[in-house]
């Protein structure tokens, strides 16, 4: 189960995953997504340090949210993901959307 704790500092908010990103709880990424919009940020990190775990849907997730972003010219990237996570964004081509760092 993906656990999340939203950060929010002025136009920037930091959502803090934890878990396994699986289909049950993907919709967890676009909900703190969108919570994040609605609090006026326009800067949005995903850290996924403690996310051992990423499945297909929870990508869908990460590729909504990416394209609202790039709709409303907001800035949103990944950020501690582990070598496990980052290849599946690579394997996947979201790497070539998603920043990822």
């Amino acid at each position: 189960m993906l656990k999340s704790n939203l950060e929010i500092n002025e136009k920037k908010a930091v959502v803090h995953l934890q878990g396994r990103a699986d289909t049950l709880s993907s919709e967890c990424v676009f909900t703190s997504y969108e919570k994040a919009k609605a609090e006026g940020c326009n800067e949005i990190e995903f850290d996924m340090q403690g996310v051992e775990y990423i499945c297909s849907a929870t990508l869908r997730a990460f590729l909504k949210s990416q394209k609202d972003c790039n709709k409303n010219g907001f800035e949103m990237y990944v950020t501690g993901a582990s070598d496990g996570v980052k290849d599946v964004f690579e394997l996947t081509s979201f790497s070539s959307i998603i920043n990822i760092s």
